[in-house]
């Protein structure tokens, strides 16, 4: 981290240089719309917080502070102190870091309170496990943890093996670790955490794949994969994290440290506090959504029409998540007539039909089924049992797939035969899902 850093404020950072990872995020064009809301409270679990001025009104009040936790709880030490100890503390790192994350989501979602949580490595491996149980038991609706629980050698103490040449790996001796971060899921929070710093080599690390996760990627100044950004199956979204050793300082993401100034650092834990802040302004404009409608809402409004296996489904984009109408939250599939079209492929017919999700929640399973004439009128005058009624209506193939929120699906259907005339019905088969049917002719 850099210092002592230009004179900024969090309020006006994104009009300077140094405010391009709020620019990319579009978080000014969001704060139209609103800038956070009190009942929204994110915590941020680090290594140790310093006070930063920009930060006074902006930290969560306990209504009920029973240990004199006021601003929240020092799991490693097992009191209210908030602040890093032991040889590190008055390290650059340990002395910023945590203030650094809490200024990235005040900047993004200043209404927003944010809970001060401290964990260690030097403390027993449990105060990880705490840190998470504590957040959840005193409302916190998103959580922020840059680091993650790292495996410890047996014999070797506190020293985690990574730091001893081991490359990242699951926490197999902490399964209560695994447990607290599903039951923060289960509680309805919403877990952001940013992918580690891999340079582009293919490394997993378990605790940040697992489904109760949101598993944030590295972007540049430039909105492409940082330098030092992972490349793992499970990256879902991504955030500013910077570029290393650049010389630029430009590159790299700039929040408040703990010496009260400014100061720059780089890395995944950047993203993940960026991602925890553009999450609770979501959250804020539409409270009433669960974390796995919020987690849709973030990743279908973000920018890749792919996924990659650095950014997953691209940055995080705060103004068209806050600003979606009320009507959008939910599946509305459709099908778009004009762009299906039909071809003949080793000896069969292929009608490809084009479909859009206008909702902002995905669809695991649409059924589209093609008819020879339209499904939803008879086709011969009512039957009778003397007479019974022709079938001139009939199925000519189908198949499901999934479509994401505001996105659309190319589905290809074999048809057992071909008509002149072609119709397609599509409807939601997932369940609690959308009842709507629609139906067009395409041919």
């Amino acid at each position: 981290m850099a210092d002592p850093g230009p004179k900024l404020n969090l309020r006006t950072m994104h009009r300077t240089p140094y405010g391009w990872p709020l620019r990319q995020l579009r978080v000014p064009q969001a704060h139209r719309t609103t800038e956070g809301s009190p009942e929204i409270v994110v915590a941020v679990i680090d290594l140790g917080y310093n006070p930063h001025p920009h930060h006074a009104g902006h930290l969560w009040v306990n209504p009920k502070p029973r240990r004199g936790d006021v601003h929240g709880w020092d799991c490693a030490d097992n009191d209210a102190s908030l602040q890093p100890t032991g040889p590190e503390a008055n390290t650059p790192y340990y002395r910023d870091h945590h203030c650094f994350i809490v200024g990235e989501v005040i900047a993004c979602a200043p209404q927003c309170p944010v809970m001060i949580v401290r964990t260690g490595y030097r403390a027993p491996q449990d105060n990880w496990w705490q840190a998470l149980d504590y957040a959840v038991a005193h409302g916190a609706r998103v959580l922020v943890m840059p680091h993650g629980s790292l495996t410890h050698g047996r014999g070797d103490g506190d020293v985690p093996l990574f730091y001893r040449g081991t490359d990242f790996s699951a926490p197999l001796d902490n399964p209560r670790l695994r447990r607290s971060l599903e039951g923060t899921w289960e509680a309805g929070c919403l877990f952001c955490s940013g992918v580690i710093d891999n340079r582009g080599r293919r490394a997993a690390f378990a605790t940040t794949a697992l489904d109760a996760v949101m598993a944030v990627g590295s972007a540049s100044r430039h909105g492409g994969a940082a330098n030092i950004a992972a490349d793992a199956d499970y990256v879902e979204v991504a955030a500013p994290a910077g570029d290393r050793g650049t010389g630029d300082d430009l590159d790299r993401v700039w929040s408040t440290g703990g010496h009260g100034g400014y100061v720059a650092s780089e890395g995944g834990c950047m993203a993940s506090g960026f991602a925890g802040g553009v999450a609770a302004l979501v959250w804020s404009r539409f409270p009433e959504l669960t974390n796995a409608q919020l987690r849709q809402v973030l990743r279908n409004t973000a920018g890749n029409e792919n996924w990659d296996s650095k950014l997953g489904w691209g940055l995080l984009d705060a103004a068209p998540a806050v600003r979606l109408r009320p009507e959008r939250l939910g599946q509305d599939l459709r099908v778009d007539a004009q762009a299906c079209r039909l071809e003949r492929k080793r000896g069969r017919h292929v009608l490809h039909v084009s479909l859009a999700n206008k909702g902002a929640f995905d669809i695991a399973r649409a059924l589209v089924v093609v008819y020879n004439g339209d499904p939803t009128r008879p086709a011969a005058p009512r039957a009778t049992w003397a007479q019974p009624r022709t079938l001139l209506t009939r199925q000519l193939g189908h198949a499901i797939a999934p479509v994401r929120g505001l996105h659309g699906a190319a589905v290809a259907v074999t048809l057992g035969e071909v008509a002149e005339k072609l119709w397609v019905q599509a409807c939601v088969l997932d369940h609690g899902g959308s009842e709507s049917i629609e139906t067009k002719r395409v041919l």
